[in-house]
């Protein structure tokens, strides 16, 4: 019952801040629903933006890998994160630069691109931000299920459904107001729950013992098998968020391209990573030591914050995704398919029912989870993502129309990836390497004869 009355409390949490933040929420306007009135401001977007990064994964994947590839694994887990949001804080600046009325990026794929390519990205519009939700509804229920054998199901399902209700009602002020709480519960907590840990009298045996680099030099099997991590890394978290249209609406809540670089590096590469690291380092070396998992670290009251936490971090992340869902089907999706002039409340009730539709197949999808690894969902579909991000990239750099290319070179490196992927002998890393490889090769090389025509950024 201790799990349940938990997961209540975060709800009352949520339920508190929408009734506090909706006065002057119109559900009506695209100004208010969408982009809360921009009134965000620059602590509000760094908050924000360190909320929304701070995924289920990164705690429990980010301590996996320690075990895996030992100090190196947490270090080129965070380091590979970083790099990737900063090429995020990259293409942000250049399409603000270009293109100060885009908003999202499956616009920018249009000028660029054509309608028809457009329609195609949405595939991965929707499924990369979609997987990584799911992830998120699976590392609450995980915990909930681990520490008080709550119904993995039933806690997967709702936290997904609740968050979609929170963003269905409230909007980006909502959203915004629950991510300022929640970095300062997510910062608090894990600053009390190391207290407690370091403290606890059960890890005396192993609390105090240094951090081991034997069996990790960069010159031995391990550490070479952490770089090749650390560059699947900046793989798979680049392709997790590139394709997140929350990012792009939340970029446009800044007053100016400074504040907005400002905010996201504050949030997601200087408080994340800080945090990040110093916990996946200590989670991941006490669980090692003691031969356990890092739940099992957690005792009595520490147990309670943790999974206070969790859930947390998991509503906050999931609720991100439905905005950035909200604002891409409100925005675009409706002008796109459904007709290129609509009301702003034809606009968000079409919204509304996709995300409603959205949230419902991933609650579904989280059921299905039980007992499989955050860390493996996670590498799982890194070979999916890289073939689209080469010619996403390639058309924020280059000033060329490739037309239709994109299209065929993302379907030719997914094939191509996959299949040399399990083709490759040998361990899981050098395969999953190998795939990526090819799945980024094979995209660049088809999109090369689109550079025989000019099209120049429109100004």
């Amino acid at each position: 019952m201790i799990g349940y009355a938990i997961f209540v409390g975060c709800i009352l949490l949520l339920a508190g801040i929408y009734l506090t933040a909706r006065k002057g929420i119109d559900t009506h306007n695209i100004q208010s629903m969408i982009f809360g009135g921009k009134t965000a401001g620059p602590m509000g977007l760094t908050f924000s933006v360190f909320a929304a990064w701070m995924w289920t994964t990164s705690v429990f994947g980010s301590a996996e890998t320690y075990a895996l590839y030992g100090v190196w694994g947490p270090i080129s887990y965070v380091a590979g994160a970083c790099i990737a949001f900063a090429g995020l804080i990259g293409v942000l600046v250049l399409i603000r630069k270009h293109y100060p009325t885009v908003v999202t990026w499956l616009e920018f794929i249009q000028i660029r691109f054509g309608r028809r390519t457009k329609l195609w990205f949405y595939l991965f519009a929707v499924i990369a931000p979609a997987y990584v939700l799911v992830e998120q509804g699976v590392g609450i229920a995980y915990v909930l299920e681990t520490f008080y054998g709550c119904s993995f199901r039933s806690i997967s399902f709702f936290s997904v459904i609740l968050a979609t209700g929170f963003v269905f009602f409230g909007g980006m002020k909502s959203v915004i107001a629950e991510e300022k709480i929640a970095s300062l519960i997510i910062i608090a907590g894990f600053l009390a729950g190391a207290v407690w840990v370091i403290r606890s009298g059960d890890i005396a045996q192993f609390r105090d013992m240094p951090f081991t680099m034997e069996g990790v030099s960069l010159s031995g099997r391990i550490g070479t098998s952490a770089i090749t991590y650390f560059i699947v890394a900046i793989v798979i978290a680049f392709g997790q968020i590139v394709f997140d249209p929350a990012y792009y609406i939340k970029a446009h809540l800044a007053r100016s391209t400074k504040e907005m670089a400002i905010g996201f590096t504050l949030g997601g590469i200087v408080i994340w990573g800080g945090i990040t690291l110093l916990a996946s380092l200590y989670m991941g070396h006490a669980a090692m030591v003691q031969s356990s998992d890092v739940t099992d670290l957690f005792h009595g009251p520490a147990k309670a914050i943790f999974s206070f936490i969790i859930i947390i971090i998991g509503m906050s992340t999931i609720s991100h995704f439905m905005i950035g869902f909200l604002g891409a089907f409100s925005i675009d999706l409706y002008r796109t398919v459904v007709k290129p002039e609509g009301t702003d409340k034809e606009r968000i009730v079409f919204g509304r029912i996709m995300i409603v539709a959205v949230g419902l197949s991933c609650a579904s999808i989280t059921i299905a989870l039980e007992n499989i690894s955050l860390l493996t969902i996670d590498v799982f579909c890194a070979i999916f993502f890289a073939a689209p991000c080469v010619p996403m990239l390639i058309g924020f750099l280059s000033q060329r129309n490739f037309g239709k290319l994109p299209i065929i070179a993302t379907v030719a490196g997914t094939i191509g990836g996959i299949a040399l992927w399990m083709a490759v002998p040998g361990g899981v890393l050098e395969a999953q390497l190998a795939g990526l490889a090819a799945a980024i090769l094979l995209s660049f090389l088809i999109m090369l004869p689109g550079f025989l025509h000019r099209m120049p950024y429109d100004k």
